[in-house]
């Protein structure tokens, strides 16, 4: 490993505490940030950089396992398997980005080479983190109404789309969830079809909102 990626690699990790949250414990650790439940310290979830060898850089994977959306959903019985390969609620990384939220580059990867600026690049690094990555986490985590727009944009990242945003609106106190996930229920990036049975077993589960 060159002398470069090595001082890359300390620089980033001593910064990976700066980020806050005032949604849940973010703990720093070598090679990314453990997000935790801030009363209990339960997993939720995290985020992790990983050097890609032939890219010549670093890219970013976040992951959330935890939380009210995910604890309803892994009681849910649907009709057809999550988007994702692992029993997540939300995962994607960097490499698939086509707007430039981790990398100003195409691609999603930070490249790491002789001459750069590496104080700067970690500056940048965590600001992107602390204004895109970590609060899609957090809208995910406390089933925000923001949420709604993250699915709607990003639907692949998320295991079950529709079933996601009727939680969000039954959490908020949507008081016509029918109506209101219709839309979304015709759009087939975000349906995978448009048996709205959960709906039922939703609106009396305990831990949402009545």
């Amino acid at each position: 490993m060159n002398t470069t990626k090595l001082q890359f690699k300390a620089a980033l990790a001593a910064r990976l505490g700066e980020p806050r949250s005032d949604i849940v414990l973010l703990k720093p650790l070598k090679n990314g940030i453990k997000v935790l439940d801030k009363a209990t310290k339960q997993h939720l979830g995290g985020l992790t950089f990983d050097y890609l060898r032939n890219a010549g850089g670093v890219y970013v994977a976040c992951e959330v396992t935890g939380g009210v959306v995910h604890d309803v959903l892994a009681g849910l019985v649907l009709p057809y398997e999550s988007n994702l390969l692992i029993p997540a609620t939300m995962s994607f990384n960097s490499l698939s980005e086509d707007r430039k939220e981790f990398s100003p580059d195409i691609g999603g990867v930070v490249r790491v080479h002789d001459g750069m600026d590496i104080d700067r690049t970690c500056g940048e690094i965590i600001e992107r983190l602390s204004k895109w990555h970590i609060p899609k986490m957090e809208r995910l985590i406390a089933a925000s109404e923001g949420l709604i727009d993250d699915v709607v944009a990003y639907p692949d990242h998320y295991a079950y789309p529709l079933p996601i945003i009727a939680i969000c609106l039954i959490q908020n106190g949507c008081q016509d969830v029918d109506a209101a996930l219709a839309p979304y229920a015709r759009n087939k990036r975000i349906a995978r079809n448009r048996n709205l049975d959960f709906l039922t077993a939703l609106k009396v589960h305990p831990l949402l909102a009545q």
